[in-house]
């Protein structure tokens, strides 16, 4: 048996402990939210929390990255990610989009990007299973769990006064070892506490029935669903923003006028009226009906076909962050419903 337990009170000086060797990040509150925020000598780091507004994305596919520099036409520098870090507190669903972007950037993908790999080998994920999971939750119907594991090197369960480590792979393993000092061994209550909160969590999320979804989205491309689903959408993007497996991008290349210059990384939104934009003044997606639709198709029928994966865990932000209150959960309710002719 692999688990250990710490005193809820000890978790700062575990992280402190951490930073020896790396940088930590952990759920830090400020006068606006909790964010997944680098630890400092005065920061309080909290466990009370449903979820951050910005997912642990960031950390791996940086919104803006430099790529390369290069002068008169050859490439000059290639920066390679080295900082080595500790992502604690990231919930069960984030976790899992990390595992998601693993095959597209990695395992399955045509070419594997070295920035998004470099920095996944120099982290640790440890993630904190949720006990009370919000209300626009819905990862259960997407393949997730409130308490999963995958894409975590740890998972930590709140048990009472405790904090009970779970280690899910070697990184995890290696990592509780070099502190071994500060953990006790897991009690038979410790294991049956967990298993608890583990039958609980999973009780509070509402499921959707997406049984046979994958066939109606094959022949939805004409519904008139998308036009009513689309109707209220303002174009703002904000959904895939924040959603931790949208992973557009767009590249750029800047010049300084001496021959030297640098390309640019930056992240896009289907839901954005220029992205598809040709130079030849060209758009195949004019209106706001065909960028929904490809969002949507995106994630739960083209990488399925693709990747044999769903691109969502169901961790709503784009339910409860959305300014106008367009439900996911309701659009796929609606589209597979739906009768397509």
């Amino acid at each position: 048996m692999n688990e250990k337990t710490i005193k809820k009170d000890d978790i700062g000086k575990l992280l402190r402990a951490l930073e020896k060797d790396r940088t930590v990040y952990a759920p830090i509150s400020d006068d606006k939210c909790i964010s997944l925020s680098r630890l400092s000598p005065d920061s309080v780091v909290t466990l009370e929390y449903e979820n951050f507004k910005m997912s642990a994305k960031n950390f791996f596919f940086p919104q803006c990255e430099v790529l390369c520099t290069f002068r008169q036409g050859a490439v000059c520098d290639v920066p390679v990610p080295d900082e080595k870090f500790v992502l604690f507190g990231v919930r069960p669903c984030d976790a899992r989009s990390l595992m998601l972007m693993d095959k597209l950037f990695g395992e399955f993908g045509k070419s594997k990007d070295p920035y998004y790999l470099q920095r996944r080998e120099n982290s640790v994920v440890i993630t904190l299973a949720c006990s009370s999971p919000c209300s626009t939750c819905f990862c259960t119907s997407v393949g997730g769990s409130p308490t999963g594991k995958d894409g975590a090197d740890i998972v930590v369960f709140e048990t009472g006064n405790k904090l009970l480590f779970d280690p899910q792979t070697s990184k995890g393993e290696k990592l509780m070892n070099s502190l071994s000092e500060m953990f006790a061994p897991a009690t038979r209550s410790d294991l049956s506490a967990r298993n608890k909160i583990v039958q609980d969590a999973e009780k509070m999320i509402e499921t959707i029935d997406l049984t046979g979804l994958e066939e109606k989205l094959k022949n939805s491309f004409d519904s008139p669903v998308w036009d009513s689903i689309s109707k209220i959408c303002l174009g703002c993007g904000l959904c895939t923003h924040q959603c931790p497996t949208c992973h557009c991008f767009d590249m750029t290349d800047e010049e300084d006028g001496a021959g030297s210059g640098r390309r640019i990384r930056t992240w896009d939104s289907c839901q954005f009226s220029l992205f598809t934009l040709h130079a030849s003044g060209h758009n195949p997606r004019t209106r706001k009906t065909h960028r929904m639709r490809q969002r949507i198709l995106h994630k739960f029928l083209y990488t399925v076909d693709n990747l044999n994966e769903v691109f969502c865990v169901g961790c709503g932000r784009c339910v409860r962050n959305c300014p106008i209150n367009l439900d996911l959960r309701e659009a796929l309710r609606r589209l597979r419903s739906e009768e397509n002719k």
